[in-house]
């Protein structure tokens, strides 16, 4: 029953590596309002400054103008934990509370220059997850049955100063250094040993990490209104994520944990040759599979910590479409839909991880106050989904089950300035 009870005390291996409330995975599926009501297809289709520099560097070249875009995205998440073994079942709802996303960029452009400039600060994922103790659910019961509270949080910021040249009037190249910041903690911390006392120890005593990449891209402008697309961001290497906290009897120990941000390939495609009209598709690729602890197998150690979430490499594809209603007013409606990299019968690793829904659907405006100034507003909702699979101590245990559900709303709010 010890090796039970911290096989149950695994499920938060994922909080140290989760999302945003609001993400494909761990990663926010696009950034500020515009790029969000097209569903997060900007690959081909530069419209604000922001989504250009997140997903295609390249294609900052193809805005019409020097712009500034700031926008912030507020999040209503409503994470279920449900489990059971015999004789004890229960569903806990996690009490995060509301989550804020921001994202600003700024794009200079000299009309007889080929090159254009930029820098974008925006949020690629986050997340805070806080599920209450409950005596009737076996996860998040009092000790020693259960973990009790469970507590999990992880933002990540990056920072992209951003290149693009204009090799021809058709075909553009850019590129981008990636600064990240990221934060994360965890209670309890189960990728080490646990203690004497058989619980593992808390991962919350600790500092910002900070690691890089650099992303590149391409971006070619037909005659005829057709757009390509394609971009790939490097592995965000981040320092060692390292956290101060204390064994059984209350001395010093110290816990480590390797972490990268997946690499991603990025394939767009868009037409813009009917008139008022803009249609986008973004097709991408995130390795989790290669990244480490996301992608190293779902399984304990001998020594009762556990290897990794065993998640796998997903597809994503996004699609939008914009109609310009009149001459100050755009209406955008945008879908997209992600595989799943949890394997449901790996499910019980990443119990906690909100990264279970597939499918995304947006909607959303801008209205041009003047000339240079546009507030942009969009709506997304993220459809319920669940995941399940057994319990495991080390092994699958039968008659357990372990269900994560959850369900997302979102409104994000912006505004940029032409100049």
């Amino acid at each position: 029953m010890g090796r039970f009870f911290r096989a149950l005390l695994s499920v938060v291996a994922v909080c140290a590596l989760s999302s945003s409330a609001h993400a494909q995975g761990f990663l926010v599926p696009g950034v500020g309002p515009i790029n969000q009501s097209m569903g997060g297809a900007a690959t081909a289709a530069p419209l604000d400054g922001v989504s250009a520099m997140y997903y295609n560097p390249a294609t900052i070249t193809g805005l019409p103008s020097s712009r500034f875009d700031i926008s912030l995205e507020v999040l209503s998440n409503r994470n279920e934990l449900a489990s059971s073994v015999p004789g004890l079942s229960g569903s806990t709802g996690s009490k995060a509370g509301m989550a804020a996303l921001p994202a600003i960029g700024a794009v200079w452009q000299d009309p007889e220059s080929p090159f254009t400039f930029g820098l974008g600060l925006f949020a690629t994922g986050g997340f805070l997850v806080n599920f209450p103790a409950s005596p009737t659910n076996p996860l998040t019961a009092p000790p020693p049955v259960g973990m009790g509270n469970l507590y999990a949080e992880l933002s990540i910021l990056q920072i992209a100063p951003t290149l693009a040249f204009k090799v021809t009037d058709n075909l553009s190249f850019g590129i981008a250094p990636t600064i990240d910041v990221a934060t994360a903690r965890t209670d309890p911390f189960p990728f080490v040993a646990p203690n004497a006392d058989g619980r593992y120890p808390s991962g919350t005593a600790n500092r910002n990490r900070w690691g890089g990449g650099i992303q590149a891209g391409v971006y070619y402008e037909t005659d005829m209104g057709l757009h390509l697309g394609a971009a790939v961001k490097s592995p965000q290497w981040f320092e060692t994520f390292e956290a101060n906290t204390t064994d059984a009897v209350g001395l010093p120990r110290t816990v480590t944990l390797e972490f990268e941000y997946p690499m991603i390939v990025n394939l767009g495609a868009a037409y813009s040759g009917l008139e008022d009209f803009l249609f986008a598709v973004d097709v991408r690729w995130v390795d989790y599979a290669s990244t480490p602890t996301f992608g190293d197998p779902a399984r304990f150690n001998p020594d009762g910590s556990i290897a990794g979430l065993g998640w796998k490499s997903t597809w994503v594809v996004a699609t939008g479409v914009q109609y310009q209603m009149t001459d100050r007013l755009a209406l955008r409606a945008g879908y997209s839909w992600n595989e799943n990299p949890i394997s449901d019968n790996k499910a019980f690793f990443s119990a906690i991880a909100p990264a279970v829904y597939q499918h995304i659907l947006s909607l959303g405006m801008s209205y041009n106050l003047t000339e240079s100034v546009i507030l942009s507003a969009t709506w997304v909702h993220t459809f319920e989904n669940s995941v399940s699979g057994p319990l495991y101590a080390p092994g699958p245990v039968p008659g357990t089950n372990v269900k994560l559900s959850q369900e997302v709303d979102g409104g994000l709010f912006g505004i940029s300035v032409l100049f």
